[in-house]
């Protein structure tokens, strides 16, 4: 389960820091796990915070998300699975400390994704996946608040060790259109240790102490990060976010299908900009989105904090 979640952030590049969200329990990385077979259900929520100090002003950037996710359809035959998962999904970003430049300190972003897996045999599967995103600050909500992306993948199951999946992710953002080819991969190095990612979206290195705890290290590098549009009193302009995070994070299951997980680690970049509507950059990274020019920006490193709860079905 772990591949496909991060992969909707490598196909959202997602809207939202889905961005400094935990990824591993989305439809999309459920959908590319050998384990996702019978917890294709999941409800997980997380809150994060990255307080720091900006010219001798404390800022704080707050995120809220949840995500609950269904399997529509799920079947299994000679070793082949197919399976429809539909979510709905929620992250909240909450600023503090911030002046009036930026537009606004509560943005919101609602989402319904949708992942299709159709088996070709034991080894290889299709996995599809689409994920429509309503992401604006919610004061005149319109079709224009709207944000899409998806993932089209090749799913190759090695051994019961190691899979990968090989495919791109295509997000149309208010800054841009994004594609970026993508690499899955969830490989079970041996009884205790793992690791997963979307490359070069994100990784995570995890040693399993006990049947019931483990710890490890996870990087995000958030290619293109959040973005969210403003109200027309604010022209309709929009807000982007960035964040690029390194942290290690330690679990511990209450039981088989709910477990808990605290994280502490450093954005080593963080930034906040607000842009007029028609600056946008389509085909990034082919295109550099450097080349617009923000109405207010903000840059700080700084340490943040996670915690969150999962429970599969």
């Amino acid at each position: 389960m772990k591949t496909i979640a991060l992969v909707l952030f490598a196909l959202a590049l997602i809207p939202t820091k889905l961005f400094a969200q935990d990824r591993e329990g989305t439809p999309l990385l459920q959908a590319t796990s050998p384990s996702s077979v019978p917890g294709l259900g999941s409800f997980e929520a997380n809150y994060s915070s990255s307080p720091f100090k900006l010219n001798g002003t404390k800022i704080n950037i707050e995120q809220i998300g949840g995500t609950f996710t269904v399997p529509v359809m799920n079947r299994l035959k000679d070793g082949r699975l197919d399976f429809l998962l539909i979510g709905a999904s929620y992250n909240g970003l909450f600023l503090s400390g911030v002046d009036s430049r930026f537009g606004g300190v509560n943005f919101h972003a609602i989402s319904i994704p949708v992942t299709f897996q159709k088996a070709i045999s034991e080894k290889y599967a299709i996995v599809a996946s689409f994920v429509p995103s309503l992401s604006s600050d919610l004061k005149d909500v319109s079709g224009d608040d709207m944000t899409y992306s998806g993932a089209l993948m090749l799913k190759i199951n090695h051994s019961k060790r190691f899979n990968y999946s090989l495919g791109a992710a295509f997000a149309r953002q208010f800054f841009g259109t994004v594609l970026v080819p993508v690499v899955a991969v969830d490989w079970k190095v041996n009884d205790k240790l793992s690791f997963s990612g979307i490359l070069p979206v994100s990784g995570k290195i995890k040693y399993q102490l006990s049947e019931k705890s483990a710890f490890g290290a996870l990087a995000d590098f958030a290619i293109g990060g959040g973005s969210y549009r403003l109200s027309k009193k604010m022209n309709a302009d929009y807000l982007q976010i960035q964040q690029i995070k390194t942290a290690l994070f330690y679990e511990y299951a209450l039981s088989k299908k709910f477990s808990v997980e605290l994280n502490a680690g450093y954005n080593f970049k963080q930034q906040l900009d607000r842009y007029s509507k028609d600056q946008k950059v389509n085909w990034i990274p082919f295109n550099d989105p450097k080349k617009r020019e923000p109405l207010a920006e903000m840059k700080s490193a700084g340490f943040v904090a996670q915690t969150g709860i999962k429970y599969r079905f």
